[in-house]
């Protein structure tokens, strides 16, 4: 077969189209393999909360297990109301013996109609729920945890996975905790809304490798 320009030309097009094709299929599945390993990176971060949860509850006597229970309940409770604008909706810790040591489940309960929908903060939809959870249950183990750690509250990118439409709502939230308990917060975000309740904001930017940092 005589290799002519015009069938070189066509050769070369369809080389190049399909060079276009996997290239986007590669940045596509670069981009979801970042999605995963941010979601991965996220969920790690809620199991060592929830541990940290089973572990306080685990050292207390039966009354006090009892009283923590309730308290950590009031709080998370609260934010989730706070931050979803929902009054109908709560947070539970139904307890149990498991191999003679006390365990805690979490439940989402939301009342609306006659029959109350109760479902695990990880089927619970909308608003990212489980992220929201992790969030105040981080808040309720700096205050009821005994000795009472000292220091800031330390977030990194807090409100990952939660819904943009309620991210002001998660400002207005850690701006109200870190009042009331007279703690300092040292945050971390990409997003706006976050930076913008701080009393003092740094912008951290890169180019050709040289970080600059500028307060805002």
């Amino acid at each position: 077969m005589t290799m002519t320009l015009p069938v070189l030309e066509q050769q070369v097009k369809i080389l190049s189209d399909q060079y276009q094709k996997e290239s986007g299929q590669l940045e596509l599945l670069k981009q979801q393999l970042q999605e995963k390993q941010a979601e991965l990176q996220q969920v790690q971060e809620d199991v060592a909360v929830w541990k940290q949860v089973q572990v306080l509850l685990g050292k207390v006597s039966e009354f006090a297990r009892e009283q923590l229970k309730k308290q950590i309940e009031a709080t998370v409770t609260a934010g989730l109301q706070a931050i979803l604008q929902d009054d109908e909706i709560r947070f539970v810790i139904e307890m149990a013996t498991i191999g003679g040591k006390p365990s805690a489940d979490w439940k989402i309960i939301t009342t609306r109609g006659e029959q109350p929908i109760t479902a695990s903060p990880e089927d619970a939809h909308g608003g990212g729920i489980v992220d929201i959870v992790s969030l105040c249950l981080r808040a309720a183990l700096l205050e009821l945890s005994r000795p009472k750690p000292g220091g800031p509250f330390l977030l990194d990118e807090p409100g990952k996975m939660i819904s943009a439409e309620y991210l002001p709502n998660v400002a207005e939230f850690l701006k109200q905790y870190l009042k009331k308990t007279g703690r300092q917060g040292i945050m971390i975000t990409h997003h706006e809304p976050l930076a913008e309740v701080a009393d003092v904001s740094y912008r951290v930017s890169q180019e050709n490798g040289v970080s600059e940092v500028e307060r805002l």
